[in-house]
């Protein structure tokens, strides 16, 4: 597996992937989401984004 790490902003409800990273349209990815707690300013709390999210997954049975 190989990761990529990068700073986004959320947008309403999108992250957006910077270019430099290079991923080709239709790569397979694994997506983790992690919250900036060293952040200053939090304009949305971890309990409220799950909230948002919950049901939205769309494809095929996740595997873990």
């Amino acid at each position: 597996m190989r990761a990529v790490e990068f700073h986004s902003i959320v947008e309403d409800g999108h992250i957006a992937v910077p270019k430099t990273t290079h991923l080709a349209d239709g790569l397979s990815v694994r997506v983790l989401i992690l919250l900036d707690e060293t952040s200053e300013e939090q304009s949305v709390d971890a309990k409220s984004v799950w909230e948002q999210t919950a049901g939205a997954w769309q494809s095929g049975q996740l595997i873990r």
